[in-house]
């Protein structure tokens, strides 16, 4: 317990030393200052309560779960009489209106998941990659060169040429989206993980996006757990506490806290033996009538063997606990000394430094003052704190050591007064008022009458039915509802006629149309205030509806809640700073570095040169986030009809789809559709010019032909020629020969007729003589035949 700050008010001196900051007096006076200037969430004329009763209400409405007793007031003030009844049967279950467009835009806001983006920006890292874009335009331009290498030698430099782009476009492009150094890399990987680990996109982020919907604000802290590692936690706006600001990034907080409630066992564990439990009983005390506390627990207490300790009663006791930081600025001395050899060193001399005089040696005092963050936990309604201290491994730009920055991070959609104002809080009047309209109908429909009737009893007098009696109109009415028919007197008395005497009333409900329309007229108004039309969350499509119209209206509806969602983005960039500061400062030694190096891996790891590297950068976050369904059927459209025109291949489809960026889609779209109408052009001219070949080889080849058929009519007009002039010499010949042969014949023919004539004549001679010797030799064979005889 201190009490050497019980009398002091305020806060304390900003430009004391690190010596008398480091008291935990110091850091009592500081948390006692931020809860009186915040006050108690009892008390609604305070900052804390006015806001709290804000939120409490808005989160109400947000859940539908609004008080109807409002409603109840409205309606019987409306009702002087107060005695119809007809208000006891409405049902008071407020409209479910608002959750549905809180819903709408959170889910909106959440479907397009978000995750970081790290460029270095720093000097260094930035020369190293312009080294890497000229490297890879120069592997652009020799890409030919490096593929014929490839190919014949089986040999690759630095990276396989068929994946190197083939225009300087394309690769500016490839550069964008691939060109990262070894410790972006490490970087990116690491706060993916480390969100991942954290469930931050999941849990943390969704009730913060919920929060800027609902509440208009926003917060979550970081926790360097040495076990746990890197951890988001999320902040109930509603117990967060600040510095006065007006920006809605909380860019200029000087502290910041978040009360919470946990029983005092939970106290114990927490503090441990900073404090004893006297003065735990101490704080049971001042608590006891507390926070729904029993007090007759206070004085009870029992030993329990199974952990051999004594449980008391009050361990159950709920306290509130300020966890708050607020940044300081330190003061650190140095100084210049020059030794007796002539050397000049720089030594560190702390916070409280007396310059010393009459020195054989020079000496000349340096200062520089760093932003430090000092941090403890406050129990609120009493004397007492722990935990409190300088705050170690803070995240710093290694670029600028002497700014420092709190754990906590808060965004808001807009901010007066140290009140945020939400969607939720600027459409309560006009649900309210849809409410009462909701239920003025609902009162409209109780009172409604049934089918009636309007009788007039003097036109029923004196009705006679018969026998000389009469019926009352009482009984005639009766007769009415029981048939359906009901008798009269078409004349009165004097001779007049008159009017039906029974006459049917409708069963309309009054003001029925009156109120539907001012129904309509409060949703609109909400529509109109919140920005979520019908288009964009698609109750009333029209079939009619103009495409362009529809994009219009949605684009209306993004443009009205644009705050609301820069808020979120803004919330996740300052996560992801936050997160790879701290990565930077990661011992090395410890079991969380190791935690690290064996989720992401050896190979991955020694492509990442380990965090010992990534302090010489700082890093640029931002978060892109994936493309709307519009964005993604707008692009499938593009892409569907490149691919029926044939000005894509599927995987070119393949390579867009993959983008999650659609302005980055889009680009790498276009880019590989001039690729393909290029190659198709290449294509077209190579088959033009293929046929024009074609064309001429075939004109040569029918040039030839003809040549060549010439050339043989006239080898064969030569040959003809040649043939008939041996022809006619051998015709020539033969008729030569023939009438060599002939006058042959002819003088052969003359000599064989004188011949054959000689012959002939001697022949014939020959044959006479031969008959005459036959006669002879006849004659001499019958002159001896006779002679004989």
């Amino acid at each position: 317990m201190y009490n050497d700050n019980n009398k002091k008010k305020g806060f304390p001196d900003p430009l004391a030393d690190s010596s008398e900051k480091k008291q935990k007096s110091y850091g009592l006076q500081y948390a006692k200052a931020i809860y009186s200037q915040w006050g108690q969430s009892s008390d609604t004329h305070s900052l804390y309560g006015r806001r709290n009763k804000i939120f409490s209400r808005n989160r109400d409405y947000a859940n539908g779960t609004q008080d109807t007793t409002i409603y109840k007031k409205l309606l019987s003030s409306l009702n002087p009489m107060d005695g119809d009844g007809s208000l006891l049967n409405l049902d008071y279950t407020p409209v479910p209106l608002l959750p549905k467009f809180v819903k709408i835009v959170t889910n909106k806001i959440l479907s397009r998941d978000p995750y970081p983006n790290l460029e270095s920006i720093d000097p260094i890292s930035s020369s190293e990659k312009n080294k890497m874009k000229d490297r890879m335009k120069m592997q652009v331009e020799a890409r030919k060169e490096l593929l014929a290498l490839k190919e014949q030698a089986g040999v690759v430099l630095d990276m396989d040429p068929e994946e190197i782009p083939e225009t300087l476009e394309e690769a500016e492009m490839f550069m964008d989206t691939n060109i990262k150094t070894d410790a972006e890399v490490a970087a990116q990987l690491a706060t993916a993980l480390t969100l991942s680990w954290a469930e931050f996109n999941d849990t943390t982020y969704r009730r913060a996006v919920q929060d800027v919907v609902t509440l208009g604000m926003a917060a979550v802290k970081r926790n360097n757990d040495p076990s746990k590692g890197i951890d988001i936690e999320y902040i109930d706006p509603s117990n967060f506490v600040h510095s006065y600001t007006e920006d809605p990034n909380f860019g200029d907080m000087v502290y910041a806290g978040h009360i919470k409630r946990i029983p005092i066992q939970e106290l114990k564990r927490i503090a441990g033996d900073q404090l004893s439990e006297e003065e735990y009983k101490k704080i049971a005390d001042k608590v006891k009538d507390k926070y729904s506390n029993d007090a007759s627990r206070f004085n009870s207490s029992h030993y329990d063997d199974r952990y051999m300790r004594t449980i008391y009663g009050y361990d159950e006791y709920m306290v509130e606990i300020l966890d708050f930081e607020f940044i300081s600025v330190d003061t650190m001395y140095f100084e210049e000394k020059e030794s007796r050899h002539g050397n000049v060193g720089f030594y560190y001399k702390g916070d409280n430094y007396k310059e010393k005089t009459g020195g054989v040696f020079d000496r000349k005092p340096h200062k520089m003052e760093m932003a430090c963050v000092y941090g403890g936990s406050f129990i609120v309604g009493t004397d007492y704190i722990f935990n409190y201290g300088k705050v170690h491994n803070v995240p710093r730009n290694m670029h600028d050591l002497t700014r420092a920055k709190l754990s906590y991070s808060a965004v808001a959609t807009n901010m007066r007064r140290m009140i945020p104002k939400s969607m939720v809080d600027s459409c309560t009047g006009f649900a309210d008022m849809l409410q009462l309209t909701h239920l003025k109908i609902q009162q409209a429909v109780a009172k409604a009458k049934p089918d009636g009737l309007i009788i007039d009893i003097e036109g029923l007098e004196n009705v006679q039915l018969g026998k000389g009696g009469e019926l009352e109109p009482l009984e005639i009415h009766d007769i009415y509802e029981q048939t359906g028919v009901f008798y009269y007197r078409s004349k009165n008395p004097e001779g007049g006629m008159q009017a039906p005497p029974i006459r049917e009333i409708g069963n309309a409900i009054r003001n029925i149309q009156e109120l539907v329309a001012l129904y309509n007229h409060y949703l609109q108004l909400i529509r109109d205030t919140s920005g979520i039309n019908e288009s964009m969350d698609g109750t009333t499509p029209k079939g009619d509806m103009l495409v362009g119209v529809q994009q219009n209206a949605i684009l209306q509806g993004n443009n009205a809640i644009h705050d609301i969602t820069n808020a979120s983005m803004m919330m996740y960039k300052k996560v992801c700073q936050d997160v790879v500061k701290c990565l930077q400062i990661i011992p090395e030694d410890s079991v969380l570095y190791r935690m690290y190096e064996n989720a992401i891996g050896e190979t991955n790891m020694s492509v990442l040169n380990s965090f010992k590297n990534l302090s010489m950068y700082n890093f640029g976050v931002s978060v892109v986030k994936e493309m709307e369904d519009k964005d993604k059927e707008y692009l499938e459209q593009n892409i569907q009809m490149s691919i029926q025109q044939g000005q894509i291949d599927l995987e070119d489809a393949i390579a867009v789809r993959s983008l999650k960026d659609v302005n980055q889609a889009e680009r790498l779209l276009v880019l590989r559709r001039k690729k393909r109408m290029k190659e198709q052009q290449e294509m077209a001219m190579q088959n033009s010019q293929q046929q024009a070949q074609a064309a001429q080889q075939a004109a040569q080849a029918a040039s030839q032909a003809k040549q060549q058929e010439l050339q043989m009519e006239a080898q064969l007009k030569q040959q003809e020629i040649q043939l008939k002039g041996q022809m006619d010499m051998q015709i020539l010949q033969m008729e030569y020969q023939f009438k060599k042969e002939l006058e042959t014949i002819r003088t052969q023919a003359t000599l064989g007729f004188r011949e054959d004539d000689q012959n002939f004549k001697e022949k014939l001679e020959v044959m006479k003589e031969q008959g005459k010797d036959q006669r002879f030799m006849v004659q001499q064979q019958n002159e001896e035949q006779q002679i004989e005889e």
